[in-house]
């Protein structure tokens, strides 16, 4: 894991560059190779660099997800005041509800077992009786 006397690049400017080449969709691969060459590390070096990184890539993607997904609600929402077609705003409505997680979140209850969890089974035996009574 050694690295160079006075190196190019500190380790926190080297992971900081994995974070930004990773948000701009960088492969892990290019990542590396560039480490080598201008970060001027060795293969483990790398991956601990990788491995430290991977908190701030996931930060860093979640923030972006959340500003793309208040975006699409937003266009979804002016095209839905948008048209005049009472079945795609239907749709639109749909997608809207499905992206803002509203679709599908009714919870489910067990109504053979008034809401409770099934903790056991009985096996009931049914038998015939003849007119006899046996």
């Amino acid at each position: 894991m050694a690295r160079k006397k006075n190196p190019k690049y500190k380790k926190q400017d080297l992971i900081n560059k994995i974070v930004d080449f990773s948000c701009n969709g960088i492969l892990q691969a290019a990542i590396i190779e560039w480490l080598k060459t201008e970060g001027e590390c060795k293969i483990d070096y790398c991956y601990l660099l990788l491995k430290e990184a991977k908190p701030l890539i996931n930060d860093v993607l979640k923030d972006l997800s959340k500003d793309r997904l208040e975006k699409t609600i937003t266009d979804l929402e002016r095209m839905l005041y948008e048209t005049p077609d009472r079945k795609l705003r239907l749709e639109i409505q749909k997608e809207i509800n499905k992206i803002s997680g509203l679709h599908n979140q009714t919870q489910k209850v067990d109504v053979t077992s008034k809401g409770n969890a099934i903790t056991e089974i009985k096996l009931i035996q049914v038998t015939r009786e003849n007119k006899d009574g046996k």
